[in-house]
């Protein structure tokens, strides 16, 4: 990480936590690999989270190496900023294999992955690339949707999809996974009964909220088994924290509680994680949202390297 008392944070390329920017991880004997996937052509709303991996790279220039609240010093693990994925605007299939193929090269490495969204389709295909390294693994997900249905506009591949398709695909245990913060209106009951069915341990935000974070936490690590995908929605949190999402909810999470859910993660064996759906033109003035994600990012990024020194049984 470069000083910044030599170089002020305002200065210099803004790559992740101003980690050094490497295209080819050879000989790198990296530990966590940062990567960007600047794709939302599946947003079934509003655009603009092909800018989110931009916008948290800017933002992580303010974060610091050591957490005091889990005792994680990043400065013992080499992360680096891995570039973006070359993305393909307008074609989800063609950038759906890029994905697959990026994150199958960095976990052949034997190298963490670290995804900034971008849409949620793009979890499906980083999902695949895992679950070929992996097999079938459990998820955590905090989002506000469930990401269950079948089909948008009679297409098979939309963000509100990929859960969906990760289960049919055979790329995640459903009785291992988990998803927490769902809320807001459905079309009918019948949408309950069909999230329902689909095995996941599930709690709304209110659910969460009543049964409180450590609660949480415990569940978290009761119902995981193995090797663990986190994927964070930041509409998971609430637009009065985080307004630059392309599908707002309220009801959320504060940032408070995110950062906290997410240090539940160190309990887990956690092998790479995303985060999507910054979308930086609705985001306030000040940037809060990306600022939030990046802070959340951090978090998932001291669990996953905690679980990669302690005997899980994955390569990291």
């Amino acid at each position: 990480m470069i000083d910044p008392q030599s170089v002020p944070r305002f200065a210099g390329v803004a790559t992740f936590m101003r980690k050094p920017h490497v295209y080819d991880l050879g000989g790198t004997e990296a530990d966590a690999a940062f990567l960007g996937v600047p794709f939302d052509d599946a947003t079934s709303y509003r655009p603009g989270a092909r800018f989110g991996p931009r916008s948290i790279r800017e933002a992580s220039t303010l974060l610091k190496p050591y957490n005091p609240e889990t005792d994680t010093d990043l400065n013992e693990f080499t992360i680096v900023d891995h570039d973006d994925v070359p993305v393909v605007p307008g074609y989800i299939e063609d950038t759906f294999e890029a994905i697959e193929e990026r994150i199958g090269a960095v976990l052949d490495h034997g190298v963490i992955p670290v995804l900034a969204g971008g849409d949620h389709s793009t979890t499906l295909p980083v999902l695949r690339a895992v679950a070929e390294k992996y097999g079938p693994v459990s998820l955590v997900q905090f989002d506000a949707h469930s990401d269950l249905w079948t089909e948008y506009f009679g297409r098979d591949h939309n963000h509100g999809t990929t859960i969906h398709y990760a289960i049919e695909e055979g790329l995640i245990d459903p009785e291992t996974s988990i998803r927490i913060g769902e809320r807001g209106g459905l079309y009918g009951p019948e949408d309950v009964e069909r999230f329902e069915a689909a095995g996941i341990e599930s709690y709304t935000a209110t659910e969460a909220t009543t049964l409180g974070l450590d609660a949480l936490g415990d569940r978290i690590e009761e119902v995981v088994d193995g090797p663990v995908f986190a994927t964070i929605d930041i509409d998971s949190v609430d637009p009065a924290y985080a307004p630059g999402t392309g599908t707002p909810m309220p009801g959320g999470f504060t940032s408070r509680e995110i950062l906290t859910l997410t240090r539940q993660l160190h309990a887990v064996d956690l092998i790479g994680f995303d985060l999507v759906e910054v979308a930086p033109p609705y985001d306030d003035q000040s940037g809060s949202t990306a600022i939030l994600a990046a802070n959340v990012m951090f978090e998932a990024l001291c669990a996953a390297l905690d679980t990669s020194t302690t005997d899980t049984g994955h390569d990291a």
